[in-house]
């Protein structure tokens, strides 16, 4: 077994061993959770629960472990491993527990959204490469769009009131559209979805439209 220390390490190997940690104690926390549950129906909704959470966090994950080999966007790919692999363990910890607690709630709820947006901005970064005039304009832009729209929902779920919990596996209130009650910024926050959305593709189609064909290497013959 490799027992370098952690300073000795690439930010590839410190992330795959964050992601390894991390999905290894969602796996055992899941694993008991259905099993201690109430009944086979139960057991089963746990079971397909978590699982649809782990893939959906692990996406994250996977983008990120992708743009450390490719060298690009290290910090961001790091924390967005961290906050993934925080937000799988909370949420299952919580189905396995049933904790209802509201401030466990918006932090689960908080590192869930951030696990959302690091999928967004780094699975644009690997579908552009990289990118020219156009492409980076709109790539920046949808950078941009997806840290507003990430910093609102952290304060919308942050400052929400009452009712915010994990409670028997799985309480609706935890759904950022539950959690928010400021029209002004939840107007905003729609707004820059649509811009993300928008700024996302094109930045994928323009990178398309701007690469350079490969150069011919036949050179002609006198």
């Amino acid at each position: 077994m490799d027992r370098r220390p952690i300073q000795d390490r690439s930010p590839l190997e410190v992330g795959a061993l964050i992601a390894l940690a991390t999905l290894g104690i969602a796996g055992l926390l899941g694993l008991i959770a259905v099993i201690d549950a109430d009944n086979v129906a139960s057991a089963f909704g746990l079971g397909i629960g978590i699982a649809f959470l782990v893939f959906l966090t692990g996406a994250t994950i996977a983008c990120a472990i992708a743009c450390l080999k490719r060298g690009r966007m290290e910090i961001v790919a790091l924390g967005s491993i961290v906050v993934a692999g925080l937000a799988t363990d909370m949420f299952v910890l919580a189905a396995w527990q049933e904790i209802d607690s509201e401030a466990y709630g918006k932090i689960a709820g908080i590192a869930f959204v951030w696990s959302f947006f690091a999928l967004v901005a780094l699975g644009l970064t690997l579908a552009v490469g990289t990118p020219a005039v156009l492409a980076r304009s709109l790539y920046l832009g949808s950078v941009v769009a997806t840290v507003v729209a990430g910093l609102i929902s952290t304060w919308l779920i942050a400052t929400a009131g009452e009712g915010t919990s994990i409670a028997g596996g799985g309480d609706v209130s935890l759904l950022p559209g539950a959690l928010i009650g400021d029209d002004e910024l939840l107007r905003a926050l729609g707004a820059a979805f649509v811009l993300l959305s928008v700024l996302w593709f094109g930045a994928l189609a323009a990178s398309r439209i701007e690469q350079r064909p490969p150069e011919s290497h036949v050179e002609a013959h006198v």
